[in-house]
């Protein structure tokens, strides 16, 4: 993934969140992923505090947000 101030080069998840017509929302700790014509998909955080701690997206466990996201649209396209 690649980094750069405002005005400059965008992050790769932020581009295909944009392309897809995702609604990126939340709601204290649970990640909403809207899109017209698919399910919602909600993240939320898992064994917060342990070194299992991560993310789950339908029950499924990702390490990282960036993932989750990820995993969600993939859900979501596929739907």
């Amino acid at each position: 993934m690649k980094y750069e101030s405002a005005g400059g080069m965008e992050s790769d998840l932020l581009e295909k969140i944009r392309s897809s017509n995702t609604v990126v929302s939340t709601r204290i700790c649970t990640v909403r992923l809207e899109k017209i014509g698919s399910d919602t998909v909600e993240i939320r955080p898992r064994d917060v505090g342990t070194h299992t701690q991560g993310w789950s997206v339908n029950e499924i466990p990702v390490q990282t947000l960036e993932e989750a996201i990820i995993v969600g649209m993939e859900i979501q396209a596929r739907g």
